[in-house]
Order: C-alpha cells, then sequence, then structure tokens
C-alpha cells in the first residue's frame, strides 16, 4: 500500500511541478508591426495589368527584420513586383515569443491591394 501512496504522491507533485511551469511561462505572442513603410504610389499607379491583389510571405526573423519575401504569383509588372518586395524588406516589427518569452522566426502572408 505505501507503494500506491508514494506512486500516487509522487505523481501529484509532478503534476502541480508541470501546471506552476506552465502557468509562470510567458504566452505566445504574435509579431507586432513597428514600421511598415508604404509602397511606391508612382511605381503601383502606373501598373496597368488585371491583379488588383498580390499575396506576399515572409518571414520575421528574431530580431524583428524581415526575409524570404516571396509574391505568390505576380503583378505582371516586374517594376512592382520588385517595388512590392524591396518595400517589405524593409519594414520592422517586435518578434514573435515563445512561451517563454524567447524570440522566435514567424511566416506571416500580407494581401496587398495594387489598386489602392
Amino acid at each position: 500500500m505505501s507503494n500506491v501512496l508514494r506512486c500516487v504522491a509522487l505523481t501529484a507533485l509532478i503534476m502541480s511541478m508541470s501546471a506552476a511551469v506552465s502557468l509562470a511561462a510567458t504566452p505566445y505572442e504574435a509579431p507586432k508591426a513597428i514600421s511598415t513603410p508604404g509602397f511606391d504610389s508612382g511605381v503601383l499607379h502606373g501598373y496597368a495589368g488585371d491583379a488588383t491583389v498580390v499575396n506576399v510571405n515572409f518571414t520575421i526573423n528574431t530580431d524583428g527584420s524581415v526575409s524570404h519575401v516571396e509574391l505568390q504569383g505576380s503583378t505582371g509588372s516586374s517594376d512592382a513586383d520588385a517595388s512590392i518586395v524591396n518595400t517589405i524588406s524593409t519594414w520592422k516589427f517586435t518578434p514573435a515569443t515563445d512561451s517563454n518569452g524567447n524570440p522566435v522566426e514567424a511566416s506571416k502572408t500580407e494581401y496587398i491591394n495594387i489598386r489602392n
């Protein structure tokens, strides 16, 4: 019987410690925009293609900088595509954090309306 009680007590101790650690950890936080300069309106207004929205995937690094900017499709204009990629590459964010508050990389998709 004492072995059973010891197992129950040990299990309860482990479970309470796990719960305490979970409560003490900072919850996951998504990245937040700090600086997102607008697009070169001259390039985008001169665009005459059919697309109105372009999806752009990118990575927000642990320092808040942006990398791996990729257009999902094209505007049909290499100048407009390059302008979008170059502009998003300059954006800054507070990085995402894990459950312990440590900065982590995050992926993001933006839907850019190139008609506005």
